[in-house]
């Protein structure tokens, strides 16, 4: 119960806050300036797909990182004790 009246007095707190207007945020020079040029938006594509086309050097590259980290992962999917630390922690336990 107490929570609702701290919250619901937060909220009005926070319900009274002045915010600066947007137009004070913006200078004379930002409001009076013109639109930006529009472009055509096929060129940006054409342009991006050439640079993110992969080369056989690239593609190697990736291949054997992929591989190390992969038998980096599977070298931490093992056990972290031996057998006799297991064997030890298990008489312990019963």
């Amino acid at each position: 119960m107490r929570l609702a009246a701290f919250l619901i007095l937060i909220l009005g707190v926070v319900g009274c806050v002045q915010f600066p207007e947007i137009e004070d945020a913006t200078g004379q020079a930002a409001r009076e300036a013109d639109f930006p040029d529009l472009i055509p938006f096929d060129p940006l594509l054409t342009s991006t797909e050439a640079r993110q086309s992969k080369t056989e050097e690239t593609q190697s590259q990736l291949e054997a990182r992929v591989s190390g980290l992969q038998a980096r992962a599977a070298g931490l999917r093992g056990s972290v004790l031996s057998g006799e630390e297991r064997n030890r922690l298990e008489d312990e336990v019963q």
